[in-house]
Protein backbone atom coordinates (compact mmCIF):
# COMPACT_ATOMS: atom_id res chain seq x y z
CA UNK A 1 0.00 0.00 0.00
CA UNK A 2 1.39 3.41 -0.97
CA UNK A 3 2.14 6.10 1.58
CA UNK A 4 -0.41 8.48 0.04
CA UNK A 5 -3.10 5.83 0.33
CA UNK A 6 -2.25 5.11 3.97
CA UNK A 7 -2.44 8.81 4.84
CA UNK A 8 -5.79 9.06 3.07
CA UNK A 9 -7.14 6.03 4.94
CA UNK A 10 -5.96 7.45 8.28
CA UNK A 11 -7.58 10.80 7.55
CA UNK A 12 -10.86 9.20 6.42
CA UNK A 13 -10.91 6.90 9.46
CA UNK A 14 -10.35 9.86 11.77
CA UNK A 15 -13.10 11.90 10.11
CA UNK A 16 -15.44 8.90 10.27
CA UNK A 17 -14.84 8.47 14.00
CA UNK A 18 -15.46 12.16 14.62
CA UNK A 19 -18.64 11.99 12.56
CA UNK A 20 -19.73 8.86 14.43
CA UNK A 21 -19.23 10.69 17.72
CA UNK A 22 -21.35 13.57 16.56
CA UNK A 23 -24.10 11.30 15.24
CA UNK A 24 -24.14 9.26 18.45
CA UNK A 25 -24.52 12.42 20.48
CA UNK A 26 -27.44 13.44 18.29
CA UNK A 27 -29.08 10.03 18.62
CA UNK A 28 -28.46 9.44 22.31
CA UNK A 29 -29.30 12.90 23.47
CA UNK A 30 -27.14 13.99 26.36
CA UNK A 31 -24.98 10.84 26.67
CA UNK A 32 -21.67 12.62 26.13
CA UNK A 33 -22.77 15.52 28.33
CA UNK A 34 -23.62 13.15 31.18
CA UNK A 35 -20.32 11.25 30.77
CA UNK A 36 -17.92 14.16 30.44
CA UNK A 37 -14.84 12.23 31.63
CA UNK A 38 -15.43 9.38 29.19
CA UNK A 39 -16.09 11.84 26.37
CA UNK A 40 -12.84 13.67 27.12
CA UNK A 41 -10.83 10.43 27.16
CA UNK A 42 -12.39 9.24 23.90
CA UNK A 43 -11.68 12.57 22.20
CA UNK A 44 -8.07 12.56 23.40
CA UNK A 45 -7.53 8.99 22.25
CA UNK A 46 -8.96 9.85 18.84
CA UNK A 47 -6.64 12.83 18.48
CA UNK A 48 -3.63 10.73 19.56
CA UNK A 49 -4.50 7.90 17.14
CA UNK A 50 -4.89 10.18 14.15
CA UNK A 51 -1.78 12.16 15.08
CA UNK A 52 0.35 9.02 15.43
CA UNK A 53 -0.85 7.68 12.08
CA UNK A 54 -0.08 10.94 10.30
CA UNK A 55 3.30 11.41 12.04
CA UNK A 56 4.32 7.85 11.18
CA UNK A 57 3.55 8.46 7.52
CA UNK A 58 5.49 11.73 7.56
CA UNK A 59 8.50 9.97 9.10
CA UNK A 60 8.33 7.15 6.55
CA UNK A 61 8.15 9.63 3.69
CA UNK A 62 11.17 11.45 5.12
CA UNK A 63 13.07 8.15 5.36
CA UNK A 64 12.18 7.27 1.78
CA UNK A 65 13.34 10.66 0.49
CA UNK A 66 16.51 10.63 2.59
CA UNK A 67 17.63 7.17 1.50
CA UNK A 68 16.05 6.96 -1.96
CA UNK A 69 19.23 6.56 -4.02
CA UNK A 70 20.95 4.36 -1.45
CA UNK A 71 17.84 2.22 -1.01
CA UNK A 72 17.49 1.82 -4.78
CA UNK A 73 21.11 0.71 -5.03
CA UNK A 74 20.63 -1.86 -2.24
CA UNK A 75 17.39 -3.13 -3.74
CA UNK A 76 19.08 -3.58 -7.11
CA UNK A 77 21.76 -5.70 -5.41
CA UNK A 78 19.07 -7.76 -3.70
CA UNK A 79 17.28 -8.17 -7.03
CA UNK A 80 20.50 -9.43 -8.56
CA UNK A 81 20.80 -12.10 -5.86
CA UNK A 82 17.18 -13.17 -6.22
CA UNK A 83 17.40 -13.24 -10.01
CA UNK A 84 20.64 -15.21 -9.97
CA UNK A 85 18.92 -17.69 -7.64
CA UNK A 86 15.86 -18.54 -9.68
CA UNK A 87 17.58 -18.36 -13.08
CA UNK A 88 20.51 -20.42 -11.79
CA UNK A 89 18.26 -23.10 -10.37
CA UNK A 90 16.22 -23.24 -13.59
CA UNK A 91 19.47 -23.88 -15.45
CA UNK A 92 20.47 -26.63 -13.00
CA UNK A 93 17.03 -28.20 -13.41
CA UNK A 94 17.44 -27.92 -17.21
CA UNK A 95 14.02 -26.37 -17.73
CA UNK A 96 15.15 -22.94 -18.94
CA UNK A 97 18.27 -20.90 -19.40
CA UNK A 98 18.33 -17.12 -19.59
CA UNK A 99 20.83 -16.20 -22.30
CA UNK A 100 20.65 -12.44 -21.71
CA UNK A 101 19.30 -10.11 -19.08
CA UNK A 102 16.63 -8.65 -21.38
CA UNK A 103 13.14 -8.29 -19.96
CA UNK A 104 11.75 -10.45 -22.76
CA UNK A 105 13.96 -13.42 -21.91
CA UNK A 106 13.42 -12.91 -18.19
CA UNK A 107 9.64 -12.88 -18.63
CA UNK A 108 9.75 -16.11 -20.60
CA UNK A 109 11.91 -17.79 -17.95
CA UNK A 110 9.75 -16.40 -15.12
CA UNK A 111 6.72 -18.11 -16.66
CA UNK A 112 8.59 -21.41 -16.32
CA UNK A 113 9.62 -20.55 -12.77
CA UNK A 114 5.95 -20.10 -11.85
CA UNK A 115 4.92 -23.48 -13.28
CA UNK A 116 5.00 -25.83 -10.24
CA UNK A 117 4.12 -28.91 -12.27
CA UNK A 118 7.06 -28.50 -14.62
CA UNK A 119 9.43 -27.61 -11.78
CA UNK A 120 8.29 -30.58 -9.71
CA UNK A 121 8.99 -33.09 -12.46
CA UNK A 122 12.38 -31.56 -13.25
CA UNK A 123 13.35 -31.51 -9.56
CA UNK A 124 12.47 -35.18 -9.15
CA UNK A 125 14.65 -36.00 -12.16
CA UNK A 126 17.56 -34.02 -10.70
CA UNK A 127 17.33 -35.66 -7.28
CA UNK A 128 17.48 -39.09 -8.90
CA UNK A 129 20.93 -38.28 -10.34
CA UNK A 130 23.86 -38.15 -7.82
CA UNK A 131 26.00 -35.98 -10.11
CA UNK A 132 23.26 -33.42 -10.59
CA UNK A 133 22.61 -33.37 -6.84
CA UNK A 134 26.26 -32.36 -6.39
CA UNK A 135 25.77 -29.59 -8.96
CA UNK A 136 22.71 -28.40 -7.06
CA UNK A 137 24.72 -28.32 -3.84
CA UNK A 138 27.50 -26.22 -5.38
CA UNK A 139 24.95 -23.82 -6.87
CA UNK A 140 23.13 -23.41 -3.53
CA UNK A 141 26.45 -22.81 -1.75
CA UNK A 142 27.48 -20.04 -4.14
CA UNK A 143 24.04 -18.41 -4.14
CA UNK A 144 23.74 -18.59 -0.37
CA UNK A 145 27.11 -16.89 0.07
CA UNK A 146 26.18 -14.10 -2.35
CA UNK A 147 22.71 -13.39 -0.95
CA UNK A 148 23.93 -13.54 2.65
CA UNK A 149 26.85 -11.20 1.96
CA UNK A 150 24.56 -8.57 0.38
CA UNK A 151 22.11 -8.80 3.28
CA UNK A 152 24.87 -8.61 5.89
CA UNK A 153 26.49 -5.62 4.18
CA UNK A 154 23.32 -3.55 4.02
CA UNK A 155 21.23 -4.80 6.94
CA UNK A 156 22.31 -2.00 9.36
CA UNK A 157 21.11 0.66 6.91
CA UNK A 158 17.96 -1.04 5.68
CA UNK A 159 16.72 -2.12 9.11
CA UNK A 160 17.14 1.45 10.35
CA UNK A 161 14.91 2.73 7.53
CA UNK A 162 11.49 1.33 8.37
CA UNK A 163 9.99 1.31 4.86
CA UNK A 164 12.62 -1.19 3.70
CA UNK A 165 12.83 -3.54 6.67
CA UNK A 166 10.08 -5.85 5.42
CA UNK A 167 11.59 -6.46 1.99
CA UNK A 168 15.00 -7.05 3.55
CA UNK A 169 13.48 -9.68 5.84
CA UNK A 170 12.16 -11.65 2.87
CA UNK A 171 15.59 -11.63 1.25
CA UNK A 172 16.98 -12.91 4.55
CA UNK A 173 14.50 -15.78 4.26
CA UNK A 174 15.79 -16.53 0.76
CA UNK A 175 19.38 -16.64 1.98
CA UNK A 176 18.45 -18.89 4.89
CA UNK A 177 16.58 -21.34 2.66
CA UNK A 178 19.56 -21.54 0.31
CA UNK A 179 21.87 -22.06 3.27
CA UNK A 180 19.76 -24.88 4.68
CA UNK A 181 19.57 -26.59 1.32
CA UNK A 182 23.34 -26.42 0.98
CA UNK A 183 24.06 -27.53 4.56
CA UNK A 184 21.68 -30.49 4.42
CA UNK A 185 23.12 -31.69 1.11
CA UNK A 186 26.69 -31.10 2.29
CA UNK A 187 26.06 -32.98 5.54
CA UNK A 188 24.58 -36.03 3.86
CA UNK A 189 26.58 -36.18 0.65
CA UNK A 190 29.57 -33.80 0.73
CA UNK A 191 31.05 -32.96 -2.65
CA UNK A 192 34.74 -33.25 -3.45
CA UNK A 193 36.98 -30.26 -2.97
CA UNK A 194 35.62 -28.97 0.35
CA UNK A 195 38.29 -27.60 2.66
CA UNK A 196 38.66 -28.72 6.26
CA UNK A 197 37.11 -25.45 7.49
CA UNK A 198 34.15 -25.83 5.12
CA UNK A 199 33.50 -29.35 6.36
CA UNK A 200 33.75 -28.19 9.96
CA UNK A 201 31.32 -25.31 9.38
CA UNK A 202 28.87 -27.68 7.70
CA UNK A 203 28.97 -30.07 10.66
CA UNK A 204 28.48 -27.12 13.02
CA UNK A 205 25.37 -25.73 11.30
CA UNK A 206 21.91 -26.02 12.83
CA UNK A 207 20.77 -27.75 9.65
CA UNK A 208 23.19 -30.61 10.38
CA UNK A 209 21.19 -31.46 13.53
CA UNK A 210 18.32 -32.68 11.34
CA UNK A 211 20.15 -33.44 8.13
CA UNK A 212 19.03 -37.06 8.14
CA UNK A 213 15.38 -36.01 8.42
CA UNK A 214 15.56 -33.07 6.04
CA UNK A 215 17.75 -34.90 3.55
CA UNK A 216 14.82 -36.93 2.25
CA UNK A 217 13.98 -36.28 -1.39
CA UNK A 218 10.52 -34.94 -0.54
CA UNK A 219 11.98 -32.22 1.70
CA UNK A 220 14.64 -31.30 -0.85
CA UNK A 221 12.02 -31.21 -3.59
CA UNK A 222 9.77 -28.85 -1.66
CA UNK A 223 12.65 -26.59 -0.67
CA UNK A 224 13.91 -26.23 -4.25
CA UNK A 225 10.43 -25.25 -5.45
CA UNK A 226 9.94 -22.86 -2.51
CA UNK A 227 13.28 -21.15 -3.19
CA UNK A 228 12.52 -20.69 -6.89
CA UNK A 229 9.04 -19.30 -6.21
CA UNK A 230 10.27 -16.95 -3.48
CA UNK A 231 13.22 -15.72 -5.53
CA UNK A 232 11.02 -15.08 -8.58
CA UNK A 233 8.55 -13.05 -6.51
CA UNK A 234 11.34 -11.08 -4.82
CA UNK A 235 12.88 -10.29 -8.21
CA UNK A 236 9.66 -8.66 -9.44
CA UNK A 237 8.58 -7.00 -6.20
CA UNK A 238 11.98 -5.59 -5.20
CA UNK A 239 12.63 -4.32 -8.72
CA UNK A 240 9.29 -2.50 -8.80
CA UNK A 241 9.92 -1.01 -5.37
CA UNK A 242 13.39 0.14 -6.42
CA UNK A 243 12.08 1.84 -9.56
CA UNK A 244 9.32 3.52 -7.56
CA UNK A 245 11.96 5.23 -5.42
CA UNK A 246 13.89 6.83 -8.25
CA UNK A 247 12.45 6.60 -11.75
CA UNK A 248 14.39 5.91 -14.93
CA UNK A 249 13.27 9.34 -16.14
CA UNK A 250 15.02 10.98 -13.18
CA UNK A 251 18.29 9.25 -14.09
CA UNK A 252 17.91 10.35 -17.71
CA UNK A 253 17.24 13.96 -16.73
CA UNK A 254 20.04 13.92 -14.18
CA UNK A 255 22.50 12.58 -16.74
CA UNK A 256 21.47 15.23 -19.27
CA UNK A 257 21.87 17.95 -16.68
CA UNK A 258 25.33 16.81 -15.61
CA UNK A 259 26.61 16.20 -19.12
CA UNK A 260 25.45 19.58 -20.42
CA UNK A 261 26.78 21.62 -17.51
CA UNK A 262 28.82 24.62 -18.77
CA UNK A 263 32.56 24.64 -18.04
CA UNK A 264 33.59 26.01 -14.67
CA UNK A 265 34.31 29.72 -14.92
CA UNK A 266 32.68 29.90 -18.33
Amino acid sequence: MSADRRVTIAAVAGAALILAGGVSDFLTGTFWERHALFASLAANLLVVAVTVAVVNEILERRDRRRWSLLAQSVLFELVQGARATWTGLLAVLRVAEVQTGSLEHLSEAAAVARDPGRLSSATRDLLADPERRATLQRMCSALSDHVSSVVARWAPVMVGARPYAAVLDRHVELGMRLGWLNDVLASNEPVDGLSLSQRHLTRSSVAAERAAEFGADDWLHDQVLAVIMLATDLDDESREQALSLVSADWWTERTAGLSSRPPAGG
